[in-house]
């Protein structure tokens, strides 16, 4: 299994485009010229005798006599948090709709998103996460009812994380192209979550990682694991009820299946993109300037945008 995920953090690394120059601010200014990059920040501070830092966007509409909710976006391994900000669309929907985004960087461009899985990543990512959404609770006006997590692939893992260990700080979680891996906290509390996975995903298999295993010449890894048995898996940590999951969306390119009876009025879920690979975000390609880039959305479905809005349904 460990060698698995380390040749998914290099396939995901692969699949987000060239990864950053050495003066990563300026090749992050040239990416995207919708967003004013005055509008991000750099912040760090001190976690377990390292520095660690995360980018923060504070949208133009952020009405500061309002608490708005928090977003916590986390980057894939072998990406940066300047990535991520490209590579997810939830930067657009947060000048759109006025939400604080913070894009926190992994030691090493990696996560720990279970102890012992990632080879290099033994950081202790979630204490530094916690301290950062403390630190940011202190500076800006955030409703504490009102903080989300997400991510991709790694940076997914580690969502999962903090959503089984850190259960009482977020409303709710949803992330992409990855699964559950970490050990849940004793005083874990149900909170909703939805996963999204495209179905043709070449690195994190939608069926069950064994396939994968098979492929690399791994034997036993992942039987257990696969977007559906992610979903079961949830559903039973959450208490819900049902004996199958209900499909509540069904398009032409994608469907959403959950249960929507579960304990502590939680919900999970699992979006299903019929055409999509590893990276299932909508955006354009900055060299082709087309949707989808990498083939990763080829029909162009909203799915920050719909993960965005199962998200905010709820709150603490």
């Amino acid at each position: 299994m460990k060698s698995f995920l380390l040749a998914v953090l290099i396939t995901s690394a692969s699949l987000s485009g060239c990864l950053f120059s050495e003066n990563k601010e300026e090749q992050f200014q040239s990416i995207d010229d919708k967003i004013d990059v005055d509008e991000f920040s750099v912040h760090c501070l001190e976690h377990d005798n390292l520095e660690r830092c995360w980018l923060l966007l504070i949208p133009t509409i952020l009405n500061e006599s309002t608490n708005v909710p928090l977003l916590v976006d986390i980057h894939g391994g072998g990406d940066d948090m300047y990535q991520q900000r490209w590579t997810s669309d939830f930067a657009n929907l947060s000048m759109e709709q006025g939400f604080i985004v913070a894009y926190p960087q992994g030691h090493d461009n990696l996560w720990n998103q279970a102890e012992g899985v990632i080879p290099g990543a033994n950081e202790e990512d979630v204490g530094f996460i916690i301290k950062m959404i403390d630190e940011i609770k202190n500076n800006y006006t955030i409703d504490h009812s009102r903080i989300y997590v997400t991510g991709w692939s790694n940076g997914c893992g580690m969502a999962h994380r903090l959503a089984v260990q850190a259960s009482d700080i977020f409303a709710a979680a949803g992330c992409m192209s990855m699964y559950q891996f970490a050990n849940v906290d004793t005083e874990y509390s149900p909170i909703p979550f939805m996963e999204v996975h495209g179905l043709l995903d070449e690195a994190v298999h939608y069926g069950s990682t064994a396939v994968a295993g098979v492929i690399l010449g791994i034997p036993g890894t992942g039987v257990e694991q696969g977007a559906m048995q992610n979903l079961e898996w949830w559903a039973n940590l959450n208490g819900c009820q049902g004996i199958s999951p209900e499909i509540l969306v069904i398009e032409e390119d994608y469907d959403i299946r959950g249960y929507t009876e579960c304990e502590n009025g939680a919900e999970v879920m699992l979006m299903t993109l019929f055409y999509s690979t590893h990276n299932p975000y909508l955006h354009d390609d900055p060299i082709t300037d087309t949707p989808g880039r990498g083939g990763g959305n080829p029909t162009g479905i909203p799915s920050s945008r719909i993960l965005w809005d199962f998200m905010l349904q709820f709150s603490r």
